[in-house]
């Protein structure tokens, strides 16, 4: 602490000094959030007292301290919580009115996020697309790890993997919806056909094996991607029990040679 020097003659005496420390009584919730504030706010050359104040204040009330990281991991969050709010805006526009409907402005005032808010996430229509799409990929690389944990038999494993994936009834109606424009999207749009069929090649990709092999795995991939296409676009409606069966059977043929 710097020892408290003498007025010059003829200035009044620093009150602050006269003051004693223990004099401040505990901040109470107002007093709190103006800590908050002093802590918050840039610390002045001129003013040390400000700065052990604020400090003093975070100590008394530990509380004060606390709300501060709360409030900083907020902060922290919000990027993430105002894409994943553009990108719900996207898919409902896209799922309830259609592809074109979805335009920048319409996403954004969806969202209640400024135009400018948005393209720090999204620079155009195409790059929401693209984030929806990548959102939905993820989706099924996850439901096919989650069948290759549980499987038992290596031999043909991907493509029991992928075949279940894209068999999933436990899909949410959303997700459904919005694959559905995704997938139109991608029968009308060459371009968007081209940036998103390379991750999907990575996926479908043909197992290392002798041709035979190779030849009936592949066979139930596409097997598994006619029906699901054909359940998706609406135009194919099987028996749950003939569903069941041509999926039972296409499992076999993945394990034949096993």
């Amino acid at each position: 602490m710097n020892p408290i020097r003498p007025s010059a003659p003829g200035t009044p005496p620093d009150s602050r000094a006269a003051a004693p420390a223990s004099s401040s009584p505990a901040p109470g919730p107002a007093s709190a959030a103006a800590s908050d504030d002093a802590v918050f706010a840039p610390a002045s050359a001129s003013s040390p007292a400000a700065s052990a104040s604020a400090a003093a204040a975070c100590a008394a009330d530990p509380r004060a301290a606390a709300g501060d990281d709360a409030r900083g991991n907020r902060r922290k969050k919000a990027p993430a919580h105002v894409r994943a709010q553009l990108l719900q805006a996207a898919a409902e526009i896209a799922t309830e009115l259609g592809v074109q409907a979805v335009t920048l402005d319409a996403v954004a005032e969806r969202a209640g996020v400024s135009k400018g808010g948005l393209q720090y996430h999204f620079r155009s229509k195409q790059a929401l697309f693209d984030a929806l799409f990548g959102q939905t990929l993820e989706r099924f690389e996850q439901t096919m790890q989650a069948h290759l944990a549980g499987d038992p038999h290596p031999q043909g494993a991907n493509a029991r993997a992928y075949l279940h994936a894209a068999m999933n009834e436990t899909s949410p109606a959303a997700s459904t919806n919005l694959l559905r424009v995704l997938v139109s999207s991608m029968m009308t749009d060459p371009e968007a056909r081209e940036r998103w069929a390379q991750p999907m090649r990575e996926i479908a990709r043909p197992d290392p094996l002798p041709l035979e092999q190779a030849a009936r795995l592949m066979i139930c991939r596409l097997a598994a991607d006619g029906l699901w296409i054909s359940e998706l676009l609406g135009y194919q409606n099987l028996p749950s029990g003939l569903r069941d069966e041509i999926v039972r059977q296409l499992e076999t043929m993945t394990l034949s040679g096993a």
